[in-house]
């Protein structure tokens, strides 16, 4: 799953860089722009929390 979302943030991300520059520093473009930050915040966030929990699983574990 995070792999797909991270997918879906680079497609859009390339999608964004392959528009000229006067597009994206236009304000829809830097609206676009904090959209697709806001998106791979998102995914870091998730990211972060799974490994948080897969580390406190191991160590109950003991380490397995």
């Amino acid at each position: 799953m995070l792999k797909f979302l991270q997918e879906r943030v680079n497609k859009t991300t390339k999608e964004l860089d392959a528009k000229p520059a006067e597009v994206r520093e236009a304000e829809a473009g830097k609206v676009e722009a904090d959209a697709v930050a806001t998106k791979q915040g998102r995914v870091t966030d998730l990211m972060r929390r799974l490994a948080e929990k897969l580390g406190k699983e191991n160590e109950t574990e003991g380490g397995r």
